[in-house]
């Protein structure tokens, strides 16, 4: 496994992972009652979307260098 692939895999578990955050989030606000999301949630989709863009661009330089 290249070091690209890896990269890739790493990238489609974090998109997993907000796939999974954003569901659990409105299941919770639906079974509570809540107008608005828990901010534990609004955190964690927060992080991931951060770590999300930082791997698009560090692919993006890998497939550029050619590595």
């Amino acid at each position: 496994m290249t070091e690209l692939e890896k990269l890739q895999a790493r990238s489609e578990a974090v998109d997993r992972a907000i796939d999974t955050v954003k569901i659990a989030m409105n299941l919770d606000r639906k079974l509570s009652h809540d107008k608005h999301t828990n901010g534990h949630f609004t955190k964690a989709l927060t992080e991931l979307t951060d770590i999300q863009s930082s791997l698009n661009a560090l692919q993006i330089r890998m497939k550029t260098l050619g590595r």
